[in-house]
């Protein structure tokens, strides 16, 4: 029976993680504030580029906002509930171990969280408030990022802005960054997590967070398989040469 109960637990965790990602900020700001639908606008797309460009820059920076939050208010949530409620966390690790032949972190307990990101970026690209259509879950991933490692913060940022100057497209810079997180997620795994928890939790949030663990990778990973699906048609663009470019960075 404590094994149904988890799989319930699980599957209520991702499905309260994408209910958080459903929401659609971008079209809430948009016709509260300016009576207009991005979805009629641009690229038709309900996400905050779209709404920057077609309804106004402030829109579109506090719909990115939104978006990042609205996977990092569950997540650490769920994180604090399954970590520092002790009848939580005993039905959901019972007589498991800390560790396992994964290493550090690799519960069920740990899992919950993990399943809450990933509902927030399915919710966010298949929205069941918009019909299940949505945006491409830039920001969402980047929630994610900020959620889970402080070290990843930075080189999002970096990598971000340095691509996005040199070639002036959203879609191809954001699909390159969030590549190479998730390819960075993986060397912390592989690499800095058999170094012990002390490097290991470092490089995340400490005793702040969650530590490293498989599923940090993994769900990275099935997150950027989402996202590069969701810009297939900004990379039929970019092979015709008609992608859009920016014109506020020089």
């Amino acid at each position: 029976m404590i094994y149904f109960y988890r799989t319930l637990i699980l599957i209520g965790c991702f499905l309260l993680g994408y209910l958080f990602g459903s929401i659609p900020n971008s079209v809430i700001i948009s016709k509260i504030f300016y009576h207009k639908d991005p979805r009629d606008y641009g690229s038709h797309n309900p996400g905050g580029t779209n709404v920057g460009r077609s309804i106004s820059k402030g829109a579109g920076v506090a719909t990115m906002a939104l978006d990042f939050f609205k996977v990092i208010i569950p997540f650490l949530s769920i994180f604090a509930l399954f970590t520092y409620f002790e009848p939580a966390a005993q039905l959901m690790l019972g007589d498991d171990l800390t560790y396992n032949i994964f290493g550090q972190g690799n519960t069920l307990a740990e899992l919950t969280y993990y399943l809450v990101a990933l509902g927030c970026m399915f919710g966010h690209a298949y929205s069941c408030f918009l019909g299940f259509k949505g945006g491409k879950i830039v920001s969402t991933f980047a929630g994610f990022i900020l959620a889970t490692s402080w070290t990843a913060i930075p080189i999002f940022a970096a990598i971000f802005f340095i691509c996005l100057k040199k070639t002036k497209i959203v879609s191809i810079t954001s699909i390159i960054t969030t590549g190479c997180i998730t390819l960075f997620s993986w060397i912390v795994y592989i690499v800095f997590a058999t170094c012990g928890p002390t490097i290991s939790g470092y490089l995340m949030f400490s005793e702040f967070g969650p530590h490293v663990s498989i599923y940090l990778p993994v769900f990275f990973s099935i997150g950027y398989v989402l996202l590069v699906f969701k810009h297939r048609g900004n990379l039929i663009k970019l092979k015709k040469g008609e992608e859009n470019k920016i014109h506020w960075m020089k």
